[in-house]
């Protein structure tokens, strides 16, 4: 039931967003195929035209033992970067990145990324709402 509840709350977040991270877990094979069947869709349908990066977490995990031998036990592999790749241009992301929060690799680089994807559609869109001028003579 609380996840229910956490499902129907999601939405009241999206209103205001100026960029939309969504993240999957690299050695997770279930999170990765929910980019295609549950996030992408959402933020489609509550975030038009906002800006979204794809961002593969837990990079560190593709090197630890433990996890790679769990994955084999279920005869499952990691999601390679060349597959997050084409996730990303399935979902229209602006770009794809890579982060391992454990050793704070490219973490401020997805947030740099974001700001720089948020500021480029605010510019854009405000272009677009400029009044066309004319020459009068």
């Amino acid at each position: 039931a609380g996840q229910e509840d956490y499902d129907r709350l999601r939405p009241l977040s999206y209103s205001d967003a100026n960029v939309v991270l969504i993240c999957f877990d690299v050695t997770d094979p279930s999170s990765y195929n929910n980019v295609l069947t549950k996030w992408y869709p959402e933020v489609n349908h509550f975030c038009k035209g906002i800006p979204v990066l794809l961002v593969g977490c837990k990079t560190d995990l593709r090197r630890d033992r433990a996890a790679l031998r769990k994955l084999q036990e279920g005869r499952l592999e990691s999601v390679s970067h060349h597959q997050a790749k084409a996730m990303a241009r399935q979902v229209h992301a602006v770009s794809y990145l890579e982060c391992s929060a454990r050793y704070q690799e490219n973490v401020s680089g997805i947030f740099t990324e974001a700001c720089s994807a948020a500021l480029s559609a605010a510019r854009r869109s405000q272009r677009r709402r400029r009044p066309k001028r004319g020459c009068v003579l």
